[in-house]
């Protein structure tokens, strides 16, 4: 396993992930987490917790990592994990390791795997699941208003209905069990008890649909 220390990449020793584990209420691992800013705020807002942001765009995580190893009265985040990956080739150190998986606001192979219930990425997801984690999903519903971006032109729009009537079974498959799917605007977020919706605040404009599942045994 690759993570990211500062403006390098590294391989821990296999203790210091064990060791972050067994000092942490809880795992949440942010999936396709982008420049990490997020994952950082949600590290530093729940201080017991271990948050582990999964990127394979190692270099933009590179600027939260060099802020997350300061010393915590200056913003340190001893508790985030910046790991070098995409979540179809997960690294098997991650493996069963979350209480809770993210996947915000996603772009390009993770949106449509997660929209198509692609297996690759599917899968991965649940690898780094513990049973009866959760899976929480959140997608902008304006990407597919005009204009609609060429890389997603051929994408069916992610809705509750198309989350009941398709999705839902998919994910099944690989061991996930949905438990709701709604559209939220901003102003809604507060009413949400989730990690993701404290990351993204009462106050993003954007309004999203929302899937959430748990881990359980494939059909």
């Amino acid at each position: 396993m690759q993570v990211v220390q500062g403006k390098r990449l590294v391989t821990p020793d296999g203790e210091v992930l064990d060791t972050l584990r067994a000092g942490a209420d809880r795992v949440v691992v942010d999936v396709g987490t982008g420049d990490a800013r997020t994952a950082y705020r949600l590290a530093r807002a729940q201080p017991d917790w271990l948050v582990v942001g999964v990127d394979p765009a190692w270099q933009r995580m590179t600027p939260t990592s060099v802020r997350a190893a300061r010393k915590p009265a200056k913003g340190g985040t001893p508790n985030l994990l910046l790991v070098n990956a995409a979540i179809e080739t997960v690294p098997a150190d991650l493996y069963e390791i979350a209480d809770e998986v993210l996947v915000l606001m996603p772009w390009g192979k993770l949106l449509r795997g997660v929209v198509h219930g692609e297996a690759d990425v599917c899968a991965g997801l649940r690898r780094v699941a513990r049973a009866g984690a959760t899976l929480e999903i959140t997608v902008g519903t304006s990407i597919w208003r005009d204009p609609v971006p060429l890389e997603i032109r051929e994408l069916p729009e992610l809705t509750p209905e198309y989350v009941d009537t398709v999705l839902a079974d998919r994910l099944a498959g690989y061991g996930w069990q949905v438990t709701g799917a709604e559209v939220v605007s901003g102003a809604e977020m507060d009413r949400i008890s989730s990690s993701w919706a404290r990351r993204l605040g009462s106050a993003n404009p954007e309004v999203v649909i929302h899937v959430r599942a748990s881990a359980v045994d494939p059909r």
